[in-house]
C-alpha cells in the first residue's frame, strides 16, 4: 500500500531551498533530491500515521533532517567529488586517445612530413607535447584515485583536478598550433591528402574544449563548496 500524499508545502519549500544551494552534475544532483524528497515525505506520513495533522507532520520531518545550513555542506562535498571524478577520468582517457589517434595517422603515412622534413622546432614540440599528454595522464589517474578517498578534501581534490584539465589543454592547444604554424605546408599537405587529418583536426579540437569546458565546470562547482573548519 503506497503512502498517503503530502499535502503540504513545507517539504517542497524545503527541497527547493537546498536544490538552490547545491551545485554539480545534473543527474547526481536531482537524485539527491529526489531520494531527500521522498525520504522527507515517508517520515512526514509516519508522523500522520502517529496523530499529527500533516502540516505538522511535515515539519517534524524537516526539523528532524535538518536545516539546509547542516545538511547542504555534506550533499554539495559528495557532489564535488562526482564532478572532479568525471573531469579527471575525461582526462586520463582523452589525453591517451589523441595521442594515440594521431600516432595512428603516422603510421599509415599520414603526417607533416608528406611536405618533407617538418623543421627541427616542430619534432621538438611534437615530442614535448608527448611527454605532456604522458604526465598529464598520470596526474589524472592519480587525482581519480583521491576522488575515493574521503580523507582528502573534495574541495582541495576538484580545485587540483580542474587545474589539471584547463593547464593541460590550453598547453596542449598551444604547442599544437606552434607545430602547424612551424610546418605550414605540412600541415596543407596532410588536409589536402585525405579528408582524415580534417577528421583528426576536429576531433581534437572538441577533445581538447571539453576537457576546458569540464575543467571549469568543476572549478565552478569547488566554488558551492564552503571549506570546512
Amino acid at each position: 500500500m503506497s503512502a498517503p500524499t503530502v499535502v503540504g508545502g513545507t517539504i517542497a519549500a524545503h527541497v527547493e531551498q537546498l536544490a538552490r544551494a547545491l551545485r554539480g552534475p545534473a543527474r547526481s544532483r536531482a537524485s539527491m533530491l529526489r531520494e531527500t524528497r521522498e525520504g522527507l515525505e515517508d517520515a512526514a506520513a509516519a508522523h500522520r500515521e502517529g496523530g499529527l495533522a500533516p502540516a505538522e507532520a511535515e515539519a517534524l520531518a524537516v526539523r528532524q533532517f535538518g536545516s539546509v545550513r547542516q545538511i547542504a555542506p555534506l550533499y554539495q562535498a559528495e557532489l564535488t567529488v562526482r564532478q572532479s571524478r568525471r573531469t579527471a577520468l575525461l582526462l586520463a582517457v582523452l589525453m591517451p586517445a589523441l595521442t594515440h589517434g594521431w600516432d595512428m595517422l603516422w603510421t599509415i603515412g599520414i603526417s607533416w612530413e608528406m611536405a618533407g622534413p617538418p623543421p627541427q622546432i616542430v619534432l621538438t614540440l611534437a615530442d614535448a607535447q608527448d611527454k605532456i599528454s604522458n604526465v598529464a595522464t598520470v596526474v589524472a589517474v592519480a587525482l581519480l584515485l583521491m576522488t575515493f578517498l574521503r580523507r582528502t578534501p573534495s574541495r582541495f581534490t576538484g580545485r587540483a583536478v580542474a587545474a589539471t584539465a584547463v593547464v593541460t589543454a590550453l598547453v596542449t592547444t598551444a604547442v599544437c598550433l606552434g607545430m602547424q604554424l612551424g610546418n605550414s605546408r605540412g600541415t596543407d599537405a596532410m588536409l589536402a591528402a585525405t579528408p582524415l587529418a580534417a577528421v583528426a583536426f576536429v576531433v581534437s579540437s572538441i577533445a581538447l574544449a571539453v576537457m576546458i569546458f569540464s575543467g571549469l565546470r568543476t572549478l565552478y562547482v569547488t566554488r558551492g563548496e564552503r571549506p570546512r573548519r
